[in-house]
């Protein structure tokens, strides 16, 4: 079972993931912001924290946003397919 071994807040709402079976990447959240379920992004100007969820193993935020470890790494794992191809994403 793969598992989130680094997470690093980046400036712009981004956060460095980086999987053991290294799989690793950027996300932007940005656009996720712009959800009301996620609208706590909205208010924060950098991220403070963000840590692996002990017992869940997702992405935690500033103490309060939960990211799902499985989602983010079909994100990477799409972004890297796509960059492969030519394509670019962000």
């Amino acid at each position: 079972m793969r598992k989130i071994v680094e997470v690093k807040p980046l400036p712009d709402k981004k956060l460095f993931v980086k999987y053991s079976d290294s799989l690793e990447g950027i996300l932007n959240l940005v656009k996720l912001s712009e959800r009301d379920e996620y609208k706590a992004l909205r208010e924060i100007d950098k991220f403070q924290d963000a840590y692996v969820h002990p017992e869940t193993g997702d992405i935690i935020i500033n103490s309060n946003i939960e990211l799902c470890k499985n989602a983010t790494y079909d994100i990477l794992n799409l972004k890297k397919q796509m960059e492969a191809l030519g394509l670019f994403i962000d």
